[in-house]
């Protein structure tokens, strides 16, 4: 196997240190005064920080929930957030993050799968919550942030609600962490069936989020969190990434394209983590004198965009860093600041072991396609399992190797080429099709924004491609141009057949766009055939 470049050692703690408490102590020694996180409302240093999060793990407490007990957070990016999950997490309490567009069925499995006793929701969500207010058993506990709807709705007799403003008590003691202790049950999302809630040890969030994997820790960043914090992007990779470096963050709402360089300047960010998608609306926007008068130049790109030259070119970005990871499994492949390349994830991590394998678990060659599977070398640094479903548990755990479902190619220099879930691979004419090769040739059309490429099934039993798109705000582009410009930049096999324009793709809250969706969606009255024959050239 080609070895990885030599980037310098990744020197983690000893296992025993990789937790919170262990985290914020590293801070405290370092300056209780020093900035720690803020929003667009207050800032809080690492002493103020540390004050408020016990006070409401003495508040969890006091409501009888004990150390290892659940509590869901169903809430919007703010301090507030903050406080709670790390008020959670240093008193031995394992945080459920609730995607805040979740609703119905989904909701409901989530808070009754969980088993929680207690939710902190905001106001606005209560209603949805009232919704499935019978499919949740276990539940007790409401601690509601801002002021009721009005009408309130109908809540079960049982339910004692809370003002979250009364929920802060006298400081609780920091716990006695364990590396295999739980910090959080994250729930993905389910594309085949229902969501699955994965049990993350505290040496496994650490892991994922220690900076020490993309270069030199460095004190003095402030990075610029515009994920939702119940998603790993935001809270891991963005506010926990910023507390392990003690350096610290900065929580927005939302990301905004067009308000993205102003916040940059207005909280004077030095490093931010941007999603493919995010890197492609910024580099779309009308060019500006003020480009480059900002203090961002570090970031983290995934997927790295192909046009990342130009990007930083524009943008005055120094250094750019990208890695891929998954909940259940850490950052696994990374590649540090300085050694991000388009199509590229990097290079596999020293304390981690990985092979690409067929759908028999037989190793494929270099240059082959194949899953990745990895395992670590160091015990808790991967998920505990999925929450209840032992059966999916040893399923994604076959052969003794955590199973990513995501394919991949490895190159002659280790570097790993993400293509695909392997649940959105698509077969044609005899070649397995990239679906992220397509949609990174059609973005690179001036007139496009982006793009999303799915499989329709053909009657020669192999798949055709459609791809939907959506074109930047006043740009004009018909299908036929469209697949005239593919002609000249794929292979003949990688053209879609079909294309439909949309105003919009279906996207979660952390901007993944729905391909499922668009698979159910399938050919539409809108869509336009380019015919069948596309021949070699």
């Amino acid at each position: 196997m080609p070895q990885p470049p030599d980037f310098g050692p990744v020197d983690l703690p000893p296992l025993a240190q990789r937790h919170i408490v262990a985290v914020m102590e590293r801070a405290l020694a370092a300056g209780p005064e020093r900035p720690a996180v803020r929003d667009t409302e207050r800032a809080l240093s690492y002493g103020a920080l540390v004050d408020e999060a016990l006070r409401l793990g003495g508040g969890f407490a006091g409501r009888g929930i004990a150390e290892g007990e659940f509590v869901l957070l169903m809430l919007d990016n703010h301090l507030d957030y903050v406080s709670c999950w790390v008020g959670l997490a240093m008193t031995g309490r394992v945080e459920v993050p609730v995607n805040t567009a979740y609703l119905g069925q989904i909701l409901a499995h989530v808070v009754a799968n969980s088993g929680a006793r207690m939710i902190v929701i905001e106001a606005a969500y209560l209603p949805r919550l009232a919704e499935v207010a019978d499919r949740l058993p276990a539940l007790e506990w409401v601690v509601v942030r801002g002021a009721l709807p009005d009408p309130a709705p109908t809540l079960p007799a049982h339910w004692r609600l809370l003002p979250f403003a009364e929920l802060p008590a006298a400081p609780a003691t920091p716990a006695s962490l364990k590396p295999w202790d739980l910090i959080g049950i994250l729930y993905t999302s389910g594309t085949t069936g229902v969501s699955k809630g994965v049990r993350v040890t505290h040496a496994h969030a650490y892991g994922y989020a220690t900076p020490l994997l993309y270069g030199p820790v460095r004190d003095d960043e402030v990075t610029l969190t515009t994920l939702p914090l119940f998603h790993i992007g935001g809270q891991w990779a963005g506010v926990y990434k910023a507390f392990i470096g003690g350096a610290s963050a900065v929580v927005l709402p939302r990301f905004g394209a067009t308000s993205f360089w102003d916040d940059v300047r207005r909280y004077r960010a030095t490093y931010t983590l941007l999603l493919g998608a995010m890197a492609n609306f910024l580099y779309r926007q009308p060019p500006l004198p003020s480009d480059r008068e900002h203090t961002l130049k570090r970031i983290t790109m995934v997927p790295v965009m192909a046009q990342l030259d130009d990007f930083c070119q524009r943008f005055g970005i120094e250094q750019v860093a990208t890695g891929y990871g998954l909940t259940e499994g850490s950052t696994i492949i990374r590649a540090p600041m300085g050694h991000a390349g388009p199509g590229h994830c990097g290079w596999l991590r020293p304390d981690f072991e990985a092979r690409l394998v067929d759908e028999h678990d037989i190793e494929v060659a270099d240059g082959e396609v194949g899953e990745l599977i990895v395992r670590t070398r160091d015990p808790w640094a991967v998920m505990d399992g999925y929450h209840g479903m032992p059966e999916a548990t040893l399923k994604a755990w076959r052969n003794q190797w955590l199973h990513t479902g995501d394919a991949f190619r490895r190159d002659d220099q280790g570097r790993y080429w993400f293509l695909d879930r392997l649940k959105d691979a698509v077969r044609r004419r005899g070649e397995n099709v990239s679906s992220f090769e397509v949609e990174t040739g059609i973005n690179e059309h001036p007139a496009v924004l982006e793009s999303a490429v799915n499989a329709i099934p053909s009657a020669d039993t192999e798949d055709e491609i459609k791809a939907c798109v959506v074109l930047r705000p006043g740009q004009q582009l018909d299908a036929p141009a469209l697949q005239a410009f593919l002609d000249q930049r794929l292979p003949y096999f990688m053209v879609p057949r079909y294309i439909e324009f949309m105003d919009q793709l279906p996207k979660t809250p952390t901007e993944k766009i729905q391909k499922q969706r668009l698979r159910e969606r399938g050919l539409t009255p809108s869509t336009w055939d380019g015919g069948a024959a596309r021949r070699p050239r």
